[in-house]
């Protein structure tokens, strides 16, 4: 076998891809294609932020507590409807 033959042979057929076109992925799309795929992912977040943003302001607007003067508030009247409940049946176990 002539030496050309064995070099031919041990050349791969394909040209070597530089390593950063190697690690990309070819993506080919649709013939005709011209305007994106809508994305369910941006679409979501778009709502999000609106919701998000429509809450803060439903927060100025309609007057909601911030959460720390919330929070305080709740667990008082939590507080004080417990002591109401074991007083009135510590009341009633000592009439028994």
């Amino acid at each position: 076998m002539p030496a050309t033959a064995v070099r031919h042979a041990s050349q791969p057929d394909v040209a070597p891809q530089p390593k950063e076109e190697a690690a990309r992925p070819q993506i080919h799309g649709a013939e005709g294609a011209t305007t994106a795929a809508p994305s369910p992912a941006r679409a979501l977040q778009a709502r999000l932020e609106m919701d998000l943003r429509g809450d803060a302001q439903a927060e100025i607007v309609e007057g909601r507590w911030p959460l720390y003067v919330a929070l305080p508030f709740w667990g008082g009247v939590s507080a004080v409807m417990w002591a109401v409940i074991i007083g009135v049946a510590w009341l009633v176990l000592r009439r028994l």
